[in-house]
């Protein structure tokens, strides 16, 4: 079932969302309340979807399909609104992951966005000051859906070094580093995930100033994107290009080989449960 209608100029994908659930719920012949028993979601939280002022997850999304019985339409658009919660900046990025064959990911200071869970993306965006619970939530669901290219038919090879210290740095509690480092553990389970953690006693390395992700695209140069406090940046001018792999480079040799990084995180996620 396709939707029912365009796009409507000036309208943003929040507010088409909105519009459609309520014409799919009265074509029902449901009240809000109705379709909140239906779905194990509260009758205030349908309200508000249904009035563009809260973004919905993707459970919730899924739930209203199945319930009012849409063919999946709900899910056809919600992409859209994980796709406008991105920040202007980002977005050429995110397109360019989707098309990528290999990431090579650095972060020194939390887990990569392709591997956080839920609550810790949200505990993440949360500890941000002037940052509204309800941009939180919404930024949280994006950065999580941008996890559906690592399940698709075709993958990239995800191949990320990661500082040690994140591993110890707690965001939002012991229980949610535990299921974070676990969550990582599991991925790795997959042949197109790799993850190499750079050992604390390293005391000089090359990621210094900041974490970078390369993207590597068939039938067009690397492009990388370069984090920083304000906003992001991605390039593909060569030289960038050139000393951000060779850092990744550096990097790698510097880390811990994989099984051994694998104990090093069972260790630490041991220690998480233990607290």
């Amino acid at each position: 079932m396709p939707p029912s209608r365009e796009l409507d100029h000036g309208s943003t994908p929040l507010t088409f969302y909105a519009a459609e659930l309520r014409r799919l719920r009265d074509q029902a012949g449901w009240t809000q309340e109705q379709l909140a028993e239906e779905i194990a979601y509260s009758t205030a939280l349908v309200g508000m979807v249904e009035t563009a002022r809260r973004n919905p997850s993707r459970d919730f999304t899924e739930r209203c399909d199945r319930a009012l019985n849409t063919g999946g339409m709900l899910m056809r658009v919600w992409p859209l609104l994980t796709q406008a919660a991105y920040p202007s900046w980002f977005r050429p990025w995110v397109e360019i992951e989707r098309e990528a064959h290999t990431l090579k990911s650095w972060q020194p200071l939390v887990f990569p966005g392709l591997l956080q869970t839920p609550d810790y993306a949200r505990a993440l965006l949360m500890g941000r000051r002037g940052v509204p619970q309800e941009r939180a939530e919404e930024l949280a669901a994006a950065r999580i859906q941008r996890q559906d290219l690592l399940h698709g038919p075709r993958p990239p090879l995800l191949w990320a070094v990661i500082d040690e210290g994140v591993l110890h740095r707690r965001i939002g509690g012991a229980e949610i580093m535990h299921e974070q480092i676990a969550a990582v553990l599991a991925a790795m389970e997959s042949r197109h995930v790799s993850v190499q953690i750079v050992p604390a006693d390293v005391t000089v390395t090359a990621g210094l100033s900041g974490a970078f992700v390369i993207a590597s695209v068939d039938g067009s140069p690397d492009t990388v994107y370069v984090d920083c406090a304000v906003e992001g940046h991605v390039t593909d001018h060569p030289r960038d290009v050139a000393e951000i792999c060779t850092r990744f480079e550096e990097l790698r040799t510097e880390a811990l080989p994989p099984r051994a990084s694998i104990d090093l995180m069972t260790k630490v996620m041991t220690a998480w449960k233990q607290t």
